[in-house]
Formats: C-alpha cells, sequence, structure tokens
C-alpha cells in the first residue's frame, strides 16, 4: 500500500492506495499517523477510495490511529470508505466512531 500525504490548509490527507491488510500495509499506516501527530498534523482525513480491500489488522490499525489522534488532542475523519470498507466499517461499530465523507470539500471544511 502507499501513502500520500497532502494538505489542504489546516488539514492532512492521507491518500491510500492498495490494501490494507496485515503486515507492511497496516504497520505504514500506523506509522504515517505517529510521525504527523509527531509534526503536530492534529486534523486528519484518511481518504479510503483507492482501497479495494480492509483485514481485520486494517481495522486494527485504524482504530489505534484514531485513539492515538484523539489521545494527541486531534480529530480523524475517513472520506470515501468503499462499499465493501463501509459494511465493514458497520459491521464491527465502527462507522458510530468515525465520521466519514463521501466529498473531500464537505470532509476538509468539517473540521472547522
Amino acid at each position: 500500500m502507499e501513502i500520500n500525504i497532502r494538505n489542504s490548509g489546516a488539514v492532512t490527507i492521507l491518500d491510500l492506495n492498495g490494501n490494507l491488510t496485515i503486515g507492511r500495509s497496516e504497520e505504514s499506516l500506523r506509522e504515517a499517523i505517529t510521525r504527523l501527530l509527531g509534526e503536530q498534523q492534529l486534523n486528519l482525513l484518511i481518504n479510503l477510495a483507492d482501497v479495494p480491500m480492509i483485514d481485520s489488522s486494517g481495522i486494527g490499525a485504524m482504530i489505534k490511529s484514531y485513539t492515538s489522534v484523539k489521545d494527541a488532542g486531534g480529530h480523524m475523519k475517513l472520506l470515501r470508505p468503499s462499499r465493501m470498507a463501509r459494511q465493514l466499517l458497520s459491521i464491527t461499530g465502527l462507522l458510530s466512531v468515525l465520521e466519514t465523507h463521501d466529498d473531500e470539500a464537505a470532509a476538509v471544511s468539517s473540521f472547522r
């Protein structure tokens, strides 16, 4: 999985590309979140538009990331989860915890 990081105002957007599964991809997400929090980037938007598959380790990485961001005083939201990702987030109860958006501009403005 690749992670492209870009900014839109005070929001840092992480564009994920590839499967979020056990191993290097979930480790990469956690490392990127830790690095951004260390740089005081506290408004994070995780773009899942190009993530076709998420397994239990990927869900775990998202939960850990969300907890780390929240503990640092920040906010983490999801952008464009695929149908499969949305179903998995719903089954695990995370849709009620992680705010999701389908429109990037609306997601960025929701941080204000």
